[in-house]
């Protein structure tokens, strides 16, 4: 019976881990953030995109 139980036991809190994770913020939308949620965040984003691909574009001229 003890052969069991550890597996069994690991399946319950790989389940439960998967549900708190990922499940329930997919279910409830918290998941992604979409642009009308965080528009400060995604124009940081593209904020930072533009100044990495400037530097690269720096390296490459060098």
């Amino acid at each position: 019976m003890s052969e069991w139980v550890v597996p069994v036991l690991v399946l319950a809190v790989a389940l439960a881990v998967a549900y708190r994770c990922c499940l329930r913020p997919l279910r409830s939308g918290a998941c992604h953030l979409s642009p009308a949620r965080d528009r400060a965040g995604i124009e940081g984003l593209d904020r930072q995109l533009r100044q990495s691909r400037a530097e690269r574009d720096q390296l490459r001229a060098r």
